[in-house]
């Protein structure tokens, strides 16, 4: 297993800054304490130096503020760099908007002081200084006095507002510059002195245990409050850390790529259509599909329409559509319904919708009287075929042309008035054409209402009614 990254990542960077939703171009705050960082790397400043303003490193490992890495910031406000291994401060000088500064816990000793007070001098802007917990201000480490140590910074920050969280009073301004030139003297010897302590007898404060990754002490062990110690543990740390981020990774599912995807929802719908062909299927909804049936929108047809996510690739989709039921396959996930009444399956059609991603699959319904309309309907093609042929039949035959007319007639359906003058020749007793048979037919109407008035007044006179009383014969009709 090769070694993790002690610097920062453009990885590390987005998982941090889920609070802006992932985005590093226009990042203003990210915090990375804990992380096990050597350094800050060339990723950070390049990728959001110009934007950010927050910057928070605290309880890392960092050596140096390195002036390549610092020269992309613009508008740094605020810089935390506690509990680092930092032994001066350079590289910030030209952060003009730099406001608020920790360097709590780092080593900056003695020699280095004069050095560090020259950087921070060039910071116009700064307000607010933490310097407690390093060698300069401890007497055992050959620094200073805490109080003449305070003294020395604020003298030679005139802009400073507040020291390790208390504020700089206007008195204590004024005695410091008044003893600026004594306090230079003395910085000057306690440099020699600590050169020379450096050279005899290294650094012997010592701190006991050993944390692991975590937060329990797994072993006592005596290590020198010093860089390299710390920077020794902090490799031990840092590679726990590793292996257990390895076997959480290991763990975890793997990955899946549009290739795997696409093959899993192959397989699948081999599985399912093979399934549907012996008829071994059900109603399922393996994916848990919103989904609703809609008649009215469009009169004569079945719409089912499906919420599916938008972002969802349509390669990823599957419809089959039968007459009593529809069978989809969503991302290897089976929906099957039965439909609430007979569809034209061949004739139906899918599409999805660009502003939701809905998927909406039109049906058209199959009318019930269809199946008796057409059946009526080739009875009457069949009926119409046999006239046709019987027509035929008797051209055929070589029938006269009065025959084929009276054939016709015979199936003409006659309407209206019937006449009968002229059928039959007067001398063979038929009706004169004349003002005689006009009056002959007047009084056949005449006998005729009233032998109905009679027949509905008396119904046994009607049957002893004898023809031979009546004066003139019945007309012919």
């Amino acid at each position: 297993m090769s070694d993790p990254p002690r610097h920062i990542t453009l990885d590390l960077i987005r998982k941090r800054s889920e609070h802006n939703q992932s985005l590093i171009s226009n990042l203003e705050e990210i915090a990375l304490h804990q992380e096990e960082l050597l350094s800050i790397g060339p990723v950070l400043p390049r990728a959001c130096g110009s934007s950010l303003k927050i910057l928070l490193l605290q309880n890392n490992v960092i050596q140096r503020m390195d002036p390549k890495e610092f020269k992309y910031f613009k508008v740094l406000e605020y810089l935390n760099l506690a509990l680092n291994c930092i032994q001066a401060v350079e590289g910030i000088g030209h952060l003009e908007f730099l406001t608020k500064l920790d360097l709590t816990l780092n080593f900056i000793s003695i020699g280095s002081l004069k050095a560090s007070m020259e950087c921070l001098s060039s910071l116009r802007s700064l307000r607010e200084l933490f310097l407690i917990g390093n060698p300069f201000l401890d007497e055992n480490k050959g620094g200073w006095e805490k109080k003449r140590g305070r003294m020395y910074v604020v003298a030679k920050l005139p802009g400073l507002e507040y020291l390790d969280g208390e504020e700089i009073t206007k008195s204590e301004r004024i005695r410091a510059k008044q003893m600026i030139s004594l306090l230079e003297v003395e910085l000057e010897r306690l440099v020699e002195m600590y050169i020379q302590k450096a050279e005899n007898n290294p650094d012997h404060v010592q701190i006991k245990g050993r944390v692991d990754i975590d937060g329990f002490v797994k072993e006592q062990e005596l290590t020198r409050h010093c860089p390299e110690d710390r920077i020794r543990l902090s490799n031990e740390l840092a590679q726990q850390k590793a292996e257990k981020e390895e076997k959480e990774r290991a763990n975890q599912p793997k990955h899946k790529g549009d290739k795997e995807f696409h093959q899993e929802q192959r397989d699948t719908i081999d599985v399912v259509r093979s399934r549907e062909e012996r008829n071994d299927f059900k109603q399922c909804n393996e994916g848990r599909w919103e989904f609703k049936f809609d008649e009215e929108t469009r009169p004569g047809y079945l719409t089912l329409d499906i919420a599916i996510q938008k972002h969802l690739s349509s390669s990823l989709i599957d419809v089959d559509v039968h007459p009593t039921y529809i069978s989809i396959v969503i991302k290897s996930k089976t929906l099957r319904l039965n439909l609430p009444l007979e569809v034209k399956s061949e004739e139906s059609s899918a599409q999805r919708s660009s502003t939701t991603g809905h998927l909406m699959v039109e049906m058209p319904k199959v009318i019930k009287c269809e199946r008796s309309y057409n059946i009526i309907q080739l009875s009457t093609q069949k009926q119409n075929e046999k006239k046709t042929i019987g027509k035929t039949t008797v051209k055929a035959r070589g029938k006269s042309s009065l025959q084929q007319e009276m054939l016709e007639a015979a199936h003409t359906v006659l309407t209206g008035p019937v006449t009968l003058t002229g059928l039959v020749k007067e001398k063979d007793g038929g009706v004169r054409h004349d003002v005689d048979s006009c009056i002959s037919k007047l009084d056949m109407m005449e006998f005729s209402s009233k032998q109905t008035f009679d027949s509905k007044s008396t119904k046994h006179d009607t049957r002893a009614h004898d023809d031979s009383d009546d004066e003139l014969p019945p007309p012919l009709i």
